[in-house]
């Protein structure tokens, strides 16, 4: 895991605020790592399982044989989903079948030939369409089935980091991603604007980044190249232009 606290410092030291000011804010940097973490993602998600790294680095994200149960061959996926991976499985008494995922139109055909109908032993499915909570679902053919086994990636968390601030110095206290309350002490604003003092505490939303160590320099990388097209600054964007175009080719 990667600490937001640190990233935030590491990406100061790289714009150098010491010569041009605070030049990232913490509610934008807030905005930027919520983009940046996705834009992680995706680049391993379109190599996925091309290589030991993009497998490695997803591996904490996949979850293995999750059990849906099915309602007249529908079922909604969890919350957390976010991709589909490898094939769904069906278990016709003791033995497992996988189930030919096809597209809705494939699917429209086969059901008109019934030499290509979906049966216990060669089932399909699609997925399509959510439920009353906005959850994606999975149909199932034939609706006979009544569970499946699937895997998948899991959404990510949304980095975040939580803090107060000094009302004097206006320097802002980072909270730890942590289910404990903090202390808001005398003399110190809550980012939503509560006022510190005896006994007020608040619950930190602080959310670290949710990839290893290996993953730090892309994460700054790419942050500093956001940053840097906002910055009156030509020598620093190229520079992290630089970085992020030999950053894209690992």
């Amino acid at each position: 895991m990667i600490s937001t606290s640190d990233v935030y410092s590491l990406l100061l030291d790289e714009i150098r605020t010491d010569a041009r000011g605070l030049s990232c804010e913490l509610p934008e940097f807030n905005r930027i790592i919520r983009l940046i973490n996705n834009e992680v993602y995706d680049e391993y998600i379109a190599r996925f399982e091309k290589d030991q790294l993009s497998s490695d680095e997803l591996g904490k994200l996949k979850v293995h044989n999750y059990n849906l149960a099915l309602t007249a061959g529908v079922g909604s996926l969890p919350a957390s989903y976010y991709r589909l991976i490898g094939k769904p499985r069906t278990l016709d008494g003791t033995t497992y079948r996988k189930v030919d995922m096809v597209s809705t139109f494939e699917q429209a055909s086969r059901d008109d030939d019934y030499l290509t109908q979906a049966t216990v032993l060669h089932p399909t499915c699609t997925i399509g369409g959510v439920d009353g909570l906005g959850v994606m679902r999975i149909r199932v053919k034939p609706t006979t089935i009544t569970q499946i086994w699937i895997d998948y990636l899991r959404t990510l968390t949304t980095p975040f980091l939580d803090y107060m601030v000094h009302a004097e110095t206006f320097v802002p206290t980072f909270f730890a991603d942590t289910a404990d309350l903090q202390d808001l002490p005398l003399g110190y604003t809550y980012r939503d604007g509560t006022v510190g003092g005896a006994g007020v505490t608040v619950a930190s939303i602080s959310e670290d980044f949710g990839w290893d160590e290996g993953d730090l320099s892309l994460i700054i990388t790419k942050l500093v190249n956001k940053v840097a097209k906002q910055l009156p600054d030509e020598l620093l964007l190229q520079t992290s232009s630089a970085e992020q175009a030999k950053a894209d080719q690992i």
